[in-house]
């Protein structure tokens, strides 16, 4: 029997089915049968609201077909054990449960910045802990700008992230009440597995595994997770294992036992830099969630590829040229730069924070000269950035564990890590999300 695992990423979507001889989750039991990874192209472009940051989820789900369609399994489903569904975590969508393909809103992800500090300000004590792109913020913020309107939200009467739609619409016969959760409920704002506050649209919170509907009538299609703990999931740490994951944000994770007093939290009126999130079973994560990650690589290599355009109309150098050179520059690099940030999308914890480069004088510029050096120095600062969210926490770990698109696919963040630790890494090209979400269905 196989499973499927289907990951609803920022930028794409994975799919990954996967079967196993044994039901251990030992990795080395399982097949992967069929991946596949599909850009989904789905930002909105924002020119009148800048601090907006939202996706077509039409085209998510058109790609999310296109997976199915291209795995064989619209057509072939009858060895297929059951679904699981996993994705980006924090962001908001609304639909109508009776029609949610037409009735919909547009997602509203974690990289959304409307919720001002100001605004968040006026939440009350109970809601301190929420940040801008929390799912429950950003309700919130919508009812706030219905007042004295038309409520525009009355048409919806489903609320969750981005993979629970995904889930729902590939259910026809859905469960009455709305379900989240406990990893996604958390991920939006919840405490200790409970709202903070009632709305009618919170869905009721759920433990992993909680069968939410079936696909074609008869295959079980599990609540969704969150795509940081079936990465994690996908690596099968042992006991001070860390896990390392580089995507298009980055994450430095430890698992830990539910009554561990290993706690994090605020301190005083300083938000910790990392948290402590539901895993699997009777155990937490602790976390370093960095909103930069690969982002900020690919941001810095679109800006050299139009600062080229702009010198040169004519100029052959592709993205994928660029990207390829800049690694074999970076790797040729024997220095970095000093008084180096790459936080150009800010931190949860520090939204004051930015990418910057002080105390530049001529005696620097031959580093600034080398590209190489440059793209090598934020290499290095996003693992020393989750590293340092992560504080004494970090030092427990006995070995770390690298995965995640885009650090497998650069090798100057590999030698980073791999430089910055004292004890051994290992690098896992296929574990994943997706594969993670597959793994935990098969386990079912």
């Amino acid at each position: 029997m196989y499973s499927l695992g289907i990951d609803i990423g920022t930028t794409s979507c994975k799919i990954c089915i996967v079967s196993s001889s044994s039901s251990s989750s030992s990795n080395e039991n399982n097949r992967i049968i069929f991946t596949e990874q599909l850009a989904h192209n789905a930002h909105i472009i924002q020119k009148e609201f800048t601090s907006f940051d939202e996706q077509y989820p039409s085209k998510i789900l058109e790609t999310v077909d296109k997976l199915l369609e291209k795995s064989g399994s619209l057509n072939n489903d009858s060895l297929i054990k059951s679904i699981q569904i996993c994705g980006q975590m924090h962001g908001f969508i609304l639909w109508s449960s009776k029609s949610p393909r037409t009735i919909v809103s547009s997602l509203i992800t974690w990289q959304d910045q409307r919720c001002s500090t100001e605004f968040l300000s006026t939440l009350g004590s109970s809601l301190t802990h929420l940040r801008t792109g929390y799912g429950l913020a950003t309700l919130l913020w919508l009812i706030n700008e219905q007042k004295g309107k038309e409520d525009e939200l009355i048409k919806y009467d489903r609320a969750g992230t981005i993979a629970d739609y995904i889930v729902e619409i590939l259910c026809e016969d859905s469960t009455i009440n709305s379900q989240i959760s406990t990893q996604m409920a958390t991920s939006w704002g919840a405490v200790n597995n409970k709202w903070p506050i009632e709305h009618r649209l919170l869905p009721i919170i759920v433990e992993p595994g909680t069968i939410i509907g079936y696909w074609k009538k008869k295959i079980p299609v599990y609540v969704a997770l969150g795509d940081l703990q079936c990465s994690v999931f996908s690596c099968q740490p042992k006991k001070n294992q860390g896990v390392l994951n580089i995507s298009t944000s980055a994450q430095l994770a430890l698992a830990i036992d539910r009554q561990s007093s290993m706690i994090n939290g605020s301190d005083g009126d300083n938000i910790s830099s990392s948290i402590r999130v539901p895993y699997f079973e009777s155990k937490d994560l602790l976390v370093a969630a960095s909103l930069n990650g690969g982002n900020i690589l690919s941001a810095f290599v679109h800006l050299i590829y139009s600062w080229q355009l702009s010198l040169n109309n004519n100029s052959s150098l592709s993205i994928d040229i660029l990207w390829s050179r800049l690694i074999e520059l970076g790797l040729q690099s024997s220095s970095t730069i000093e008084n180096f940030s790459a936080a150009l999308f800010g931190e949860r914890h520090d939204s004051s924070m930015a990418a910057s480069i002080t105390n530049i004088r001529s005696i620097n510029m031959p580093q600034l000269n080398d590209i190489g050096c440059v793209f090598r120095s934020i290499c290095q600062w996003i693992i020393k950035n989750l590293f340092e969210m992560l504080g004494k926490d970090s030092l427990i770990m006995e070995c770390v564990i690298g995965t995640g698109s885009a650090l497998m696919r650069n090798d100057v963040l590999q030698r980073e890590l791999k430089e910055k630790v004292q004890y051994p890494v290992i690098f896992h090209e296929h574990s994943d999300a997706a594969y993670g979400a597959a793994l935990f269905a098969l386990m079912q």
